[in-house]
């Protein structure tokens, strides 16, 4: 019998059985990954409202508005404001949270110290 050369039908299987649980592996990898970025990127907006809504009172005042719907890059937010009085009369406490619109989880809060007269 002669020597030949190459791989059985057998080592071929178990080679590509490797190769194929690798790239389903590889593949929910990416996958999470690409939902991660989503989910950081809805994070980073949500958080960049609630601090423009703080810079908005220094610029504005307070107004009377405590909840307020607003879009940033596509998404859909839904934003609460809850004023709280400190030991100090001429301070206020000024919570902002952000939601996705339609959603109760808060993607982003923020939180200062204001003085409660805000020049206009």
């Amino acid at each position: 019998m002669r020597n030949q050369r190459g791989f059985t039908l057998l080592e071929i299987m178990v080679a590509l059985m490797i190769f194929a649980t690798a790239a389903v592996a590889l593949s929910k990898s990416l996958s999470e990954a690409t939902l991660s970025t989503g989910e950081l990127e809805k994070r980073q907006f949500a958080d960049l409202l609630a601090q423009n809504l703080l810079i908005d009172i220094l610029r504005e005042g307070y107004g009377n508005r405590n909840l307020g719907e607003k879009s940033l890059a596509g998404y859909d937010f839904v934003w609460r404001r809850r004023l709280s009085d400190t030991p100090d009369p001429a301070i206020r406490r000024v919570d902002i949270s952000v939601q996705l619109s339609g959603d109760e989880d808060t993607l982003a809060s923020r939180s200062a110290y204001m003085p409660k007269k805000v020049d206009q």
